[in-house]
């Protein structure tokens, strides 16, 4: 790292990067019973599932860990209660646990995106970038235009040395959400650091132009002082 670039901050990213949604909740029917499971055991799994999706909503992880585990002991086949089981399980810091879960909805629902991305983000989180990479490079296949999953890959990235290839990620994610300031910040570090300046700077306006008050604001101009260039007259 060169005198004087600014490092990226872990805690810098849109609320919406750190944790996916739950999907929607969908009612099973008797013709999605698998067998040797009584509709009885699916209909309760969906009970514990709805319990489940209220508790993760209020914020109450470790119940909804609780529910999520009885609708997937009721319905072992069911994807989604699956998934939701595994993003309770981050959330509640038990990314390790959660993986197994997400192995088993991929494998039975392999083509949603949300599965591949709540996987890779558990990766992300236990610092494994390979894993991180190679499941967010799937998400972003599923999904191409999801400026989130871009820009995710985009740090798994970086963080496991692939630089060329995460100012592409970066570059996709801020064109796909151009107002978000984070995403140009973060690209305008990783050019820098690449001694990509003249780029850099670039990034780095285009971020003191969108979110001029900034907690990483004054950083940004001294920064750019340095480049010798001078940060719009607007911030």
């Amino acid at each position: 790292m060169g005198r004087g670039t600014l490092s990226p901050v872990a805690q810098t990213q849109p609320p919406a990067v750190s944790a996916s949604p739950l999907p929607r909740e969908t009612q099973p029917t008797p013709s999605s019973v698998p067998s040797g499971i009584s509709q009885n055991d699916v209909f309760a799994g969906a009970d514990a599932a709805r319990a489940g999706i209220a508790a993760y909503k209020g914020g109450d992880v470790a119940a909804a860990v609780t529910q999520f585990t009885a609708a997937v002991e009721r319905d072992p086949n069911n994807a989604e209660a699956l998934n939701n089981l595994g993003q309770a399980l981050v959330r509640s810091g038990r990314g390790r646990e959660a993986i197994p879960y997400f192995d088993r909805a991929i494998g039975i629902e392999n083509s949603v995106w949300s599965y591949h991305f709540n996987r890779a983000k558990a990766y992300g989180d236990l610092k494994d970038w390979g894993q991180a990479t190679a499941g967010y490079t799937e998400a972003a296949r599923l999904f191409p235009d999801d400026y989130v999953t871009q820009f995710n890959l985009a740090k798994a990235l970086q963080a496991k040395g692939d630089v060329p290839a995460a100012l592409q990620a970066y570059a996709k994610a801020a064109e796909l959400a151009p107002g978000q300031a984070d995403f140009h910040l973060w690209y305008g570090q990783a050019l820098d650091q690449s001694g990509k300046r003249q780029e850099a700077a670039a990034e780095y306006r285009t971020f003191l132009e969108l979110d001029p008050n900034a907690s990483q604001a004054e950083k940004v101009k001294a920064r750019l002082s340095e480049l010798g260039e001078a940060p719009s007259t607007s911030s």
